[in-house]
């Protein structure tokens, strides 16, 4: 359970069990800040089960923001300089979207390199998502995403490449939506002594990890998405193609809509392919519609979170956390070193 969302100076009543402290970056867009932070929220809070743990929100400063988006993360957020107060054990830190050609010249960079060098070193383990696992590896290791030839946007089967905490045992598959331009090259992770977690044939890596210290988890996906979320970024897309804002036809969701919705929408999109118009940007509300009522990969994003939080607490305090599943704990002591242990 989620016992805070703004600070750690309550006191927290005696319990058996230790809990954990978690911070989100939250470097999402205007449009999709509330969403994101809902939605790691959510993922967090149902994974946790009896762990307590308390979740704090955070911003980076350099981000460019509306008045209206500021206002609302004065209000809400700590500066992403108050995660580096030391109460934090894991970190979270998303995405954006991208402005600048080149990731390390983006407006927040300098900002986010401090605290990726930070987390190095203060948390248990970090996440890094979509963007921000692109982000990561270069500035970690120097390497560089790669644009995709269409956008890799859809819900996909990844399998397990190896038996690990976060993804259960080797081979076994779980599905999870991605949504991106980019990626990164398998053999370029393996160089640099990544460990591939998930992967398929089709998209490529899924998820990642190497230790710096902290042990770093990175995501090409999005495990947290709601069930609607590819559609609000397909009719997005598509909102922008016919505005003429871009020349990019945008790619529909693979395993997404299912087999009736796909229908529907291929003659939509052979419509709007042929006759770009503002006038059709009505029609685009059927995309919403369309959505599945259920989010398939919610179980295994709940497992995976679960798995990671379930990590962090045995790492902080093994004795309180006995009870955790056996093969985690084994798995974490044998391969998992104290901060104190990496050397720069």
């Amino acid at each position: 359970m989620i016992v805070s969302t703004r600070s750690m100076s309550q006191s927290r009543p005696a319990r058996e069990r230790a809990g954990i402290a978690v911070g989100l970056i939250n470097n999402m867009g205007d449009e999709a800040l509330k969403i994101t932070e809902r939605q790691f929220a959510s993922v967090v809070s149902e994974a946790a089960g009896d762990i307590d743990v308390s979740f704090r929100i955070f911003a980076l400063k350099s981000t460019k923001r509306s008045p209206r988006a500021l206002d609302y993360i004065n209000a809400r957020y700590e500066p992403a300089s108050a995660a580096m107060d030391g109460d934090l054990d894991a970190l979270i830190i998303t995405g954006a979207q991208p402005l600048a050609n080149r990731l390390s010249e983006e407006a927040y960079w300098e900002e986010l390199a401090e605290l990726i060098d930070w987390a190095k070193l203060h948390t248990t383990s970090t996440i890094l998502s979509c963007l921000a696992a692109h982000a990561g590896v270069l500035h970690l290791d120097g390497i560089e995403r790669r644009p995709l030839p269409k956008k890799c946007a859809g819900v996909f089967d990844f399998a397990a490449e190896t038996s690990h905490p976060l993804v259960g045992k080797q081979g076994q598959m779980r599905p999870v939506p991605h949504s991106r331009y980019n990626g990164l090259l398998r053999s370029e992770l393996e160089q640099a002594g990544y460990a591939v977690l998930t992967s398929s044939r089709g998209c490529g890596v899924d998820s990642f990890v190497k230790c710096f210290g902290s042990q770093f988890v990175f995501l090409q996906g999005h495990p947290e998405y709601d069930a609607n979320s590819l559609a609000r970024e397909y009719r997005r897309d598509m909102d922008r193609y016919l505005r003429g804002e871009t020349d990019r036809i945008p790619a529909m969701p693979k395993g997404y809509f299912g087999a009736e919705g796909e229908a529907k929408l291929s003659a939509l999109d052979s419509r709007k392919r042929d006759h770009r118009s503002q006038e059709q940007l009505p029609a685009l509300s059927i995309i919403e519609a369309l959505a599945p009522s259920q989010a398939i990969w919610r179980e295994a994003a709940s497992s995976f979170f679960r798995g990671w939080i379930e990590t962090v607490a045995i790492e902080i305090d093994p004795d309180s956390n006995k009870g955790l599943n056996a093969e985690k704990q084994e798995y974490f002591s044998e391969n998992i070193p104290y901060a104190d242990s990496y050397v720069a």
